[in-house]
């Protein structure tokens, strides 16, 4: 039996849908934010270049971690000389653990969503400018002529009920 022709409206499809858990793989392995969009990038091409050999009846995301894996390594491999590089051995025992998480990527993703909107508006809107948009503590105190100890307690709370309301309905099957 012949292998099935290369779709590419599918193939783009399932790339689409799982590049969050992929950019989530990369910058698990990497840390640093910019260095793992530049390797998402990196792997989005890779796997565009052997989508054609890819087999199709198999899932898109084992297969794409597998060409991921080795594109970190790569990376890694080339940034050798710095000071904080994990070998081989660390990347590969790591990447099971961070494969499972991120495959449970949009999973988290919707949970979240549902958990924020259980929060008040005032909640979200302070955690929005916090991570979102990247406000500084000192400069939301001060907006908000709130102290800045109180406001990081305020969202060492909230982040810590979210932590819960995630765990909770990770664990609850829909």
């Amino acid at each position: 039996m012949a292998a099935p022709a290369f779709d590419e409206k599918l193939f783009i499809t399932e790339l689409t849908k799982h590049q969050p858990a992929l950019g989530a793989f990369c910058h698990a392995h990497i840390g640093d934010r910019q260095q793992a969009l530049e390797v998402l990038q990196t792997i989005c091409v890779k796997l565009w270049q052997k989508a054609g050999e890819r087999d199709a009846t198999r899932p898109f995301l084992p297969w794409a971690f597998g060409i991921a894996r080795f594109t970190i390594l790569a990376h890694l491999r080339d940034r050798g000389r710095e000071r904080l590089i994990f070998d081989e051995d660390v990347v590969a025992s790591m990447s099971s653990d961070t494969e499972l998480t991120a495959e449970r990527y949009d999973d988290r993703l919707e949970a979240m969503r549902l958990c924020l909107e259980s929060l008040g508006e005032k909640d979200r809107e302070l955690l929005r400018l916090h991570y979102a948009v990247g406000r500084s503590i000192k400069d939301l105190a001060r907006e908000l002529e709130r102290g800045e100890s109180a406001l990081k307690m305020n969202l060492l709370r909230l982040r810590a009920q979210l932590g819960q309301c995630v765990s909770r309905r990770l664990k609850t099957p829909s």
